[in-house]
């Protein structure tokens, strides 16, 4: 005999919500992410190890810089032919500091400057030393500031031309050489000069005119010779 119908309906509703229950309980242990029956979850957000977003590169390179366009193309190349500097001075062009002897040089020279800013001898001599180091901006600057006490003398003038023509500035440095000439027609040193510079720039008959002429006024035994005669053969003049 089974149970009244009163006892045995809710008996079997207990035990059924019983079953459910521990039914669903192994259900969730078994598709879980974490702690599962059955493993890890393989059913994964994509890219678990996720590339990170790389950023932009930052840009290594200088900025790329102007400048004005020369008309001349520099120095003339081969031999020894670019324009003659002072003679004198030092100082380290790449690398390194100068010497301790003209570093004391250069700081005697300075001092001077600042107890008279019109020193023009010391004007001339850091302009050279500039110079040969080839920091030509400055012995630029060196050699204006001297002209304007001395705008005759054609020596600093001639190496004014020098250092803008090193620098490329061409144009400029035929000025300045044409108005040493136009005082003193047979300067050397700008007659020579401003052969370089008329070879440079494209000018071949003038340039060749001008190393003739040096060699007129000066003679084969001039220093300065071989370098003339050299550019005349470079000319084809």
């Amino acid at each position: 005999m089974g149970l009244p119908a009163r006892i045995a309906i809710p008996i079997l509703a207990v035990f059924a919500v019983i079953f459910l229950g521990v039914l669903g309980w192994f259900l969730r242990i078994g598709f879980g992410t974490t702690g599962s029956a059955f493993g890890p979850g393989t059913v994964a957000e994509q890219g678990d190890a996720r590339i990170q977003a790389t950023p932009a590169p930052i840009a290594t390179d200088p900025p790329g810089t102007f400048t004005v366009p020369q008309t001349g193309s520099g120095p003339m190349q081969g031999g020894s032919t670019a324009l003659p500097g002072a003679s004198v001075g030092g100082g380290n062009a790449v690398g390194g500091g100068p010497p301790a002897p003209i570093m004391q040089e250069l700081q005697a020279l300075r001092a001077r400057l600042a107890h008279n800013p019109k020193d023009l001898a010391a004007l001339v001599r850091l302009g050279d030393m500039e110079f040969d180091a080839q920091k030509f901006d400055k012995a630029t600057d060196f050699y204006r500031r001297a002209l304007a006490l001395d705008p005759s003398n054609p020596d600093v003038r001639t190496d004014l031309a020098t250092a803008l023509h090193e620098n490329g500035h061409d144009l400029d440095a035929l000025a300045q050489l044409d108005a040493v000439l136009k005082e003193r027609p047979d300067f050397h040193p700008a007659v020579f000069n401003r052969g370089v510079v008329l070879q440079a720039i494209g000018r071949r008959t003038d340039a060749i005119v001008a190393f003739k002429h040096y060699l007129a006024i000066t003679g084969p035994d001039d220093p300065r010779a071989p370098n003339a005669r050299a550019a005349l053969q470079q000319l084809g003049g």
